[in-house]
């Protein structure tokens, strides 16, 4: 019964970790939709970085998905996500990005096709 629920938060900590770039938050403040950026003005070199963090932290989800797969402890699966986030964040700002620049890009990919199509181009 423990390895059941420990399987089970294993599974929900993994779909967490799957949507935590998009969700990471820093200490500095998301600008109101009005001062977000247009899908248009997000250009090639803006789109390369997302790429870039996007890959990295593809690579961080899946070594932390591995390890909570080995983990009965709920401390150390939490720790495991925690680091996991943070890793993730460095992975963004690494790439040039801002974390609420990586959201905004993110967050337009999920609507808006042409957009998919540039950065389907760009890999």
């Amino acid at each position: 019964m423990m390895k059941k629920t420990l399987t089970a938060s294993a599974l929900l900590s993994a779909l967490l970790l799957a949507t935590a770039p998009v969700h990471a938050q820093s200490d500095a403040q998301t600008p109101p939709p009005a001062a977000q950026q247009p899908a248009a003005n997000i250009d090639d070199a803006q789109l390369e970085k997302f790429a870039a963090a996007l890959d990295d932290i593809a690579k961080i989800q899946e070594d932390a998905m591995a390890r909570l797969s080995q983990v009965e402890d709920q401390q150390k699966a939490q720790a495991i996500q925690q680091e996991a986030n943070e890793n993730m964040v460095d992975a963004v700002n690494d790439s040039g990005l801002s974390v609420e620049d990586y959201n905004l890009i993110a967050n337009q990919l999920q609507t808006n096709p042409e957009l998919q199509e540039r950065l389907q181009a760009l890999r």
